[in-house]
């Protein structure tokens, strides 16, 4: 401490400027400062590493939906580029005709494959698309040949088979049953292929109108929500089903002898046999829509997406390629079936034939008597179909069985 002359504290003495308590030591001050400078910085640090990984996230969740958005835009042009294939390959299979090779064999046409062949006889009537088939089928390695019964020239001596004898006047008469068969062949045959190729370009639609809606929900998807409008769906099918079906509803008209009149099948036959399509479409596709609910919950709306997309092309897919021709098929039968019961008067004797005999025990116990119009056979219906898949038809019961 300083002090004056009188023995006093000087005033210069420093520890006396600085107000209350002890004098600060200055290494303990810069400790203090030191410390509150690195919390602050541990505080921006941790501030500025949140803010990065929220940033990281938030583009990982961006590239995560557009790697799915590109995905479903490959899966609906890969579906597309099915859908034309399967139309060019049932095109090629309409179109092209078995080539005539006439009374004498032609060596280089049997050494030629049938695809080649078919080419030939087509020429210019098919487009690129339907040349590029055909390319692909000239590469075949195991080319087939034209399905033909060899010409006597071509049988071996030693095979050749005996001529058959003329049909002699003991010869019994062809099973009118089968005559009957032949003749809704004739009818129906020629309308499934158009039919089919229609059936697959609305199912086409159908698929991407139910993945837009997919892509659209928001929560927890509902499968009426997402399914298209019943009545819009049924008049789709209706006006796609409708040519093919007149043309069979009037065959059947036809077959009883019916002729001119009618050319169309009744609005309530019409609802009745797109019933037979559009109802077991929906029901797999609720099913379906309803299993992928019960998967979730799902993390992000790109994962329900990718799933319900799998789910419900496969579905699509399986009722294309493996049940879609059939319900065709089935569909067409009933409409000529419908037809030769509405071409024939009240009370007219009807006698049920079975598509295939001894398929079905029920449709074969219709078949053992004949029922009049109106009337009901044993199975309970007064005209086929008797049960989903049936394709039996009604014939006048004076096409009886002879011989």
């Amino acid at each position: 401490m300083v002090h004056g002359a009188n023995g006093e504290p000087s005033s210069d003495d420093p520890r006396l400027t600085e107000p209350g308590g002890p004098p600060t030591d200055p290494a303990t001050e810069l400790e203090q400062r030191a410390a509150e400078v690195l919390l602050a910085a541990e505080a921006t640090a941790a501030a500025t590493g949140r803010a990065m990984v929220a940033e990281a996230r938030g583009v990982r969740r961006r590239m995560l939906e557009d790697a799915e958005q590109r995905r479903r835009q490959l899966v609906i042009e890969l579906e597309r580029v099915s859908g034309m294939l399967d139309d060019a390959i049932a095109a090629l299979g309409a179109d092209a005709a078995p080539v005539d090779l006439g009374d004498e064999p032609n060596p280089e046409a049997l050494a030629r494959p049938a695809a080649d062949q078919a080419t030939d006889r087509l020429g210019e009537q098919n487009d690129g698309r339907v040349g590029a088939l055909f390319a692909r089928l000239r590469s075949d390695p195991e080319p087939r040949r034209p399905a033909r019964a060899p010409t006597p020239k071509e049988t071996p001596a030693a095979a050749s088979p005996e001529p058959e004898p003329e049909p002699g006047p003991e010869s019994k008469p062809e099973d009118p049953d089968t005559v009957a068969r032949r003749r809704r062949s004739a009818v129906l045959d020629p309308l499934v292929p158009d039919v089919v190729r229609a059936s697959k370009r609305l199912l086409q639609d159908e698929q991407n109108t139910l993945l837009d809606a997919v892509r659209r929900a928001r929560g927890r998807p509902e499968p009426g929500r997402l399914l298209p409008d019943l009545e819009h769906q049924r008049d789709a099918w209706v006006e796609l089903l409708g040519p093919g079906v007149d043309g069979a509803y009037v065959g059947g008209r036809a077959a009883v002898g019916k002729r001119g009149r009618v050319t169309s099948a009744p609005p309530r036959v019409m609802a009745e046999l797109v019933g037979l399509i559009v109802r077991p479409l929906r029901e797999r596709l609720t099913l379906t829509l309803e299993s992928i609910v019960a998967d979730g919950p799902y993390e992000l709306p790109a994962e329900l997406q990718r799933v319900a997309g799998s789910a419900i092309g496969a579905r699509f897919r399986e009722w294309r390629s493996a049940d879609l021709e059939t319900r065709v098929v089935d569909v067409l039968a009933a409409a000529y079936a419908r037809g030769s019961y509405d071409g024939t008067g009240p009370a007219t004797p009807l006698r049920w034939v079975p598509d295939e005999p001894g398929r079905c025990p029920d449709c074969d116990d219709n078949a053992l008597e004949p029922t009049p119009k109106g009337g009901v056979f044993p199975t309970g219906q007064t005209h086929p179909p008797a049960h989903p898949g049936c394709r039996c038809l009604v014939v006048l019961a004076g096409e009886n069985r002879r011989g």
